[in-house]
């Protein structure tokens, strides 16, 4: 069987087989020390009946042992009680009205001083106690031995009550020690949530670092390689950055070149041949706008402003003139982009809305947990089966006009790289509705994206 992924499931599963393996041996243990304790107070009871009748003992003139006062148990005097003594002379023995007609077995030579026990069959039961002493009424007198038995039934009875109810204890008490491990191991996995808190703040940042000393002497090496590599990647995508940027002034002047010597070509070359060269570009565009976007620490550019220094350009534009544009984003609102990742992702989407509107383009805001802006026009918009095909790179839903179909794709590389989406949706008047939104940020450490 596998073991579990989740580690906190595998440390409790562990905890509770150890705690469960502790308390199994432990519940064998107890029995056994429990039966060897029974046994050795029967040993005591049977040893203090052989006193008594050692106190009570004499011979006869043949050599017949007798006794001058009887045992005070009951059970010497009833048949197969479980209680035995029998006395055993040269001259004959004496045994006590228990045994009956059953006979106790041979029992092994005794110790030389005090008193021996062994197991044997008993003469009504499965096993009994015997213990067994040699004893001289004088010191020229003959050996008599004594013997007592006593069943082990009784202990073995006992052994079972005592297990089942230390079962039940120790089953409560595993519960117990559960409940302790599971306390153990949430309070022992808590730094590893710190971990991931920065973690979170990491990705949403490249600047940000673990933290070197807040963490446990156990995690500070992993907090110290995640901030290695984290390093790396940095070094990784600034020269990433470095590449791209030199990439496009090498491809600037070229391009420019391949314009000028488009025009002199046959319209209808010239057109074809205008779309390639702009699909080029606008590859070289969104690649700068994944690759450009980094973490810094600037407050992010202001919704409204950058909506408003947009709106000022438009409306020169013959598309913009025509059209009524209403900012109702808030005043306080910020993007977590820097202001030309702002200008370059909202003046798409801008221009886009106001190609298609009929009337009107309007924009709003919200940081109502989530940051969400909505750039609504009221043109013919887009249906939703051709939505996805209208944020891929290069498709063009309208084949008039010079664009290149490369707006809302740039857009979205700006908005996805800065950690947050872009959706498609109908507006409330009809016409298309783009929706910009960022989850929001639990740490609220302010970064944005710079492009």
């Amino acid at each position: 069987m596998r073991p579990p992924r989740s580690l906190n499931a595998r440390l409790l599963a562990f905890a509770g087989a150890a705690i469960a393996a502790a308390l199994v041996v432990a519940w064998l243990v107890l029995g056994l020390l429990f039966e060897r304790h029974a046994e050795r107070q029967l040993r005591a009871e049977l040893e203090r009946h052989g006193l008594a009748l050692v106190a009570a003992l004499e011979l006869a003139p043949n050599g017949r042992p007798t006794l001058t006062e009887q045992p005070f148990d009951p059970r010497f005097n009833r048949p197969s009680s479980g209680l035995y003594w029998r006395l055993s002379a040269p001259g004959g023995e004496l045994r006590s009205r228990s045994l009956w007609d059953g006979e106790l077995p041979a029992p092994p030579p005794p110790p030389t001083l005090g008193w021996g026990a062994s197991d044997a069959a008993g003469p009504f039961e499965p096993r009994v106690l015997v213990v067994t002493r040699d004893i001289q009424l004088t010191s020229q007198g003959p050996q008599i031995l004594v013997e007592v038995a006593g069943d082990r039934q009784p202990v073995s009875e006992a052994r079972g009550a005592f297990g089942r109810e230390s079962a039940v204890f120790l089953a409560v008490l595993w519960l117990a020690l559960a409940l302790a491990a599971w306390v153990q191991v949430r309070l022992g996995l808590t730094p590893l949530d710190a971990v991931r808190r920065e973690l979170d703040a990491l990705r949403r940042s490249s600047s940000a670092r673990l933290s070197a000393e807040g963490h446990p002497v156990e995690i500070r090496p992993l907090t110290a390689a995640i901030n290695d590599l984290a390093d790396a990647r940095a070094r990784d995508m600034d020269r990433a950055r470095g590449r791209a940027r030199d990439l496009a002034h090498a491809l600037k002047t070229p391009l420019t070149a391949l314009r000028f010597q488009i025009d002199s070509l046959d319209p209808e070359t010239a057109r074809e041949m205008r779309h390639s060269l702009g699909l080029v570009s606008g590859a070289v565009e969104g690649e700068l706008a994944r690759a450009g976007g980094r973490a810094s620490d600037s407050p992010g550019a202001g919704a409204s402003t950058t909506v408003e220094r947009l709106f000022a350009v438009i409306a020169r534009t013959p598309d913009g003139a025509r059209l009524t544009l209403t900012n109702r984003t808030p005043a306080d609102l910020r993007l977590p982009l820097d202001e030309d990742a702002a200008l370059e992702a909202l003046g798409a989407i801008l221009e886009n809305a106001a190609r298609h509107a009929a009337t009107a383009v309007v924009v709003s805001g919200a940081h109502d947990g989530d940051l969400r802006m909505e750039i609504a026009d009221d043109g013919p918009g887009i249906a939703e089966a051709r939505r996805d095909a209208a944020l891929s790179r290069g498709v063009r839903l309208d084949e008039g006009g010079p664009r290149h179909g490369l707006g809302l794709s740039i857009a979205r590389d700006f908005v996805e790289a800065s950690g947050g989406a872009l959706e498609l949706a109908d507006a409330d008047g009809g016409g298309l509705k783009v929706i910009l939104r960022w989850p929001r940020d639990p740490a609220d450490d302010g970064s944005v994206l710079t492009a």
